[in-house]
């Protein structure tokens, strides 16, 4: 028996004071058709964006996506929350600073110290996103994607950043949907599937399973990736938990190297450091054992990671 678990992401927003009634009527001419990420939305790597040349507050920002999405039942449009380690929020971020833009993005701090994005996930404040000296701790501030000049770059780069909410600065809204029978963990969608017969539970077959699953026309998944600084990680691990999967396997796996070295990397180039707290406390041994799986049993009181052969039936896991 196989254990699959698929991934999109997915974002909730808030309301807030009305928008005007101009601002109104830009959002709802905004066509959203059947088919995914049509124009004006874009497809950037693998995210479906819409970079709107309306300047809006902070509040008035989150309503104007928000009123996009309340005119179509199909998809789910929001401002753009990150995940810090994927290909997709870089390439996010590389488009605004092509663009030369300061753009919202959906997080803010009401008091300076925790800062969260509006589905209520704490946001990372230590991740590269950030500009130098960002975020500032002193008050009611909110997150945009802000373009910065670089040396020898073009089209510079685009940082995290904080400004006052007050302030008017332009708008990127994210498309985004969960297809039947998925279901939410903090801003992602999972989907569980059972598949009987021994020969699909080994490591490859789990990640040709999930790369073969087409969530939207031309998007495919892979296996599981983790940031190991996420809170999703968290509810992930929680749920295999209490699933009471004994194995259940992940993105990644023993790098290619010469000699005794042991390293471990992501299936999306990312190193998996081999002293996190998330590893069980004998492993990895990297003893032959090229894949990584999450491991729980009764005898234990949390999930951890494990290394294993990649030959051994168990459950999977995967991500979009």
């Amino acid at each position: 028996m196989c254990y699959k678990l698929c991934l999109l992401l997915l974002a909730v927003v808030r309301l807030a004071e009305p928008l005007s009634v101009e601002i109104i009527e830009k959002a709802e001419n905004i066509s959203v058709t059947s088919a995914y990420c049509e124009a004006p939305f874009e497809i950037v790597n693998n995210g479906c964006y819409y970079f709107s040349d309306v300047r809006l507050n902070f509040e008035d920002a989150l309503q104007f996506c928000e009123v996009i999405s309340q005119g179509n039942s199909i998809y789910e449009v929001s401002l753009v929350m990150l995940d810090y380690d994927r290909e997709e929020d870089q390439a996010f971020l590389d488009a605004v600073a092509a663009r030369n833009e300061i753009v919202w993005v959906g997080g803010k701090t009401e008091d300076g110290k925790l800062w969260n994005w509006i589905d209520g996930r704490e946001i990372y404040l230590k991740a590269a996103f950030w500009d130098v000296g960002a975020p500032h701790n002193i008050g009611n501030l909110c997150v945009s994607a802000k373009s910065v000049t670089v040396l020898q770059q073009p089209h510079g780069r685009a940082y995290l950043y904080d400004h006052e909410c007050s302030d008017t600065v332009n708008i990127v809204c994210q498309m985004i949907k969960c297809p039947p029978d998925f279901i939410k963990i903090g801003n992602h969608c999972y989907l569980q599937s059972w598949t009987i017969g021994a020969p699909d539970g080994n490591w490859q077959a789990a990640r040709d399973y999930c790369q073969s699953l087409e969530v939207h026309e031309g998007f495919h998944g892979d296996l599981m990736v983790l940031g190991l600084q996420d809170q999703d990680d968290y509810h992930l691990l929680n749920n295999i938990v209490e699933g009471g999967h004994l194995i259940t396997w992940i993105g990644a796996h023993q790098r290619d190297t010469q000699g005794s070295e042991c390293s471990y990397q992501w299936v999306d180039g990312r190193e998996l450091p081999i002293k996190s707290i998330y590893w069980r406390n004998d492993e990895p041994d990297c003893g032959g054992h090229d894949s990584v799986g999450i491991y729980h049993s009764s005898s234990v009181t949390r999930a951890y990671l494990f290394g294993g052969s990649g030959s051994v039936y168990a459950y999977s896991s995967a991500r979009y």
